[in-house]
């Protein structure tokens, strides 16, 4: 015997579901969800609101879920810190992605905050899994090395530190000649 696709089966013509009927729809769908992965608040209702659920479903289910403690945006804010330790990701990467999935700003930004502790440590740990005989001096290779850390979202000064490149422009009174033109032209400099 044939089974009928479930994509093209038509549907039975029905009336629509009670309101606890379709709340545990909802739910059902939302713990689905998170069954897969930690989930934001905002991926859910989201989630629910693209399966058709009103708005008032949406909030009675976000609020179950949140007194169930089975939602909880720290949760998905400390698997993303994690997930960028094991994938040897940046501090911006991890505030991007907390970002995207509708965190709240106060958690994204402690959230990096603290990720940038071990910003250092990962961009060196990258750098010694990503050239296993260590890094020449060749320009290029440098170049393709400071894309590549940017490209995984650490910031300026971790990668320049992670390459052993020393520039600080701070309070050296060395750095203020060159700023205002005033420092000797080099051999090499046309004049």
């Amino acid at each position: 015997m044939r089974r009928r696709d479930r994509r093209t089966a038509p549907r039975a013509a029905t009336e629509p579901a009670s309101p606890e009927v379709q709340r545990e729809r909802a739910l059902g769908a939302a713990l689905r969800a998170l069954a897969r992965q930690p989930r934001s608040r905002s991926e859910i209702e989201a989630a629910l609101a693209r399966r058709g659920h009103d708005p008032e479903t949406i909030a009675g289910v976000v609020a179950r879920l949140v007194e169930l403690r089975y939602l909880d945006d720290a949760m998905v804010a400390d698997a993303v810190a994690r997930g960028a330790e094991r994938k040897h990701l940046g501090s911006r990467r991890v505030a991007l992605a907390l970002g995207r999935r509708g965190v709240a700003r106060d958690l994204v930004e402690e959230t990096a905050r603290a990720s940038r502790d071990g910003d250092l440590e990962r961009a060196r740990a990258f750098l010694a899994r990503r050239f296993p005989g260590g890094l020449v001096r060749e320009r290029a290779e440098r170049l393709r090395a400071t894309r590549l850390l940017h490209a995984r979202g650490f910031p300026g000064d971790v990668v320049r530190a992670a390459l052993g490149i020393d520039v600080y422009v701070g309070d050296d009174p060395a750095c203020d000649d060159d700023v205002h033109g005033d420092a000797p032209a080099r051999d090499d400099e046309p004049r």
